[in-house]
């Protein structure tokens, strides 16, 4: 740990092994609270690179607990980060992008700067996120959805939780969320808080072996960047194909939907957050529903089951005004709640 403090402090960057043994230190308990610290403040002075992501990534996969899921599941977990009001977007298409007949593991976590985690909300949906990984896969198999719960999926983070609950800002741990699913998703739409970190992260993806994969930042007059695609203004993204990598700005208006600011999206607690849900999946219009629409159509998209944003975009208008997305939730909380 001395060798990576004198280069990082020289103000080189690590290499993917350096990296690796780093994390490998960390995550097997064999460094002090104070070089962690250390070490995490270091690399979140700056954004880290797709060698440090990659690196770490690679360590946070080996001690994961696995769920068992088919190869075509996809993921729509976003880093956080980034201080969010609204709503939980991502896990709204993720129910969306299940009634439509993509595999989802939803990967997450209870909130630390957003207003409302993905546990907190599903919590409150009456879904229950501590289930075993038996159970999660048998939810994917039957519902089309499971939520893994992400201090159930990754006990070496034991090593770091006090630590980082300590330092108080977000750091390399958040962004590599989105890169660890355990249930082995190569398939991703994930969203990230700052424009300059959508190539890096897709990157890692493509490295560490994604089929196909969209990261995305959006933009917003005011709530400013949004870890998703946004209906108030612009969208950074990076794509994937499985074949090469593509990077553009997107507008809600290139898939036919209205722009509308983040007012109507705001949230200030898990309760508000699923009340806003069920009224979405129970057929509410306006700009709520139009940023699921978006995000659940990129989730298509990354699921294969689409060509184009504005097919996936049809197709989950279809899942929510036939009742399929509100009728996914509801048997995910009936048979995670089964005893």
């Amino acid at each position: 740990m001395k060798d990576i403090f004198t280069t990082l402090l020289s103000g080189k960057s690590l290499t993917q092994e350096q990296t690796r043994g780093a994390f490998e230190t960390i995550m097997s308990g064999a460094a002090p609270a104070a070089q962690v610290g250390a070490f995490l403040a270091l690399l979140a002075g700056r954004d880290p690179t797709v060698d440090e992501l990659a690196g770490a990534a690679t360590v946070m996969r080996q001690f994961v607990v696995p769920v068992a899921a088919p190869q075509e599941v996809i993921d729509t977990c976003g880093t956080g980060g980034a201080g969010s009001r609204i709503f939980n977007v991502s896990t709204t298409a993720a129910i969306v992008a299940a009634a439509c007949g993509v595999p989802v593991a939803k990967h997450g976590n209870s909130a630390v700067t957003s207003r409302s985690g993905s546990a907190d909300v599903l919590k409150k949906l009456g879904v229950r996120v501590d289930i075993d990984p038996e159970l999660q896969a048998q939810c994917v198999k039957q519902i089309g959805i499971c939520f893994c719960f992400a201090p159930r999926h990754h006990p070496a983070m034991r090593h770091v939780a006090e630590i980082r609950n300590t330092l108080g800002f977000a750091t390399i741990f958040n962004l590599i969320g989105p890169l660890t699913n355990p249930a082995g998703a190569r398939r991703q739409l994930a969203g990230v808080p700052r424009p300059s970190l959508v190539r890096p992260m897709l990157e890692v993806l493509v490295r560490l072996g994604a089929l196909r994969a969209m990261v995305v930042c959006g933009s917003d007059p005011v709530e400013g960047t949004l870890c998703e695609l946004s209906i108030g203004g612009p969208t950074r993204v990076a794509l994937f194909d499985g074949e090469e990598i593509k990077t553009l700005e997107l507008s809600a208006k290139d898939v036919g939907l209205e722009i509308a600011t983040a007012d109507d999206l705001r949230i200030d607690s898990p309760e508000a957050s699923a009340a806003k849900i069920r009224d979405i999946l129970s057929g509410k219009p306006g700009p709520a529903r139009d940023i699921v629409l978006l995000n659940s159509a990129a989730a298509l998209w990354v699921g294969g089951k689409v060509e184009s944003l504005r097919e996936g975009v049809k197709l989950s208008v279809a899942a929510i005004d036939s009742g399929k997305a509100l009728s996914t939730l509801q048997k995910l909380a009936a048979m995670t709640q089964a005893p």
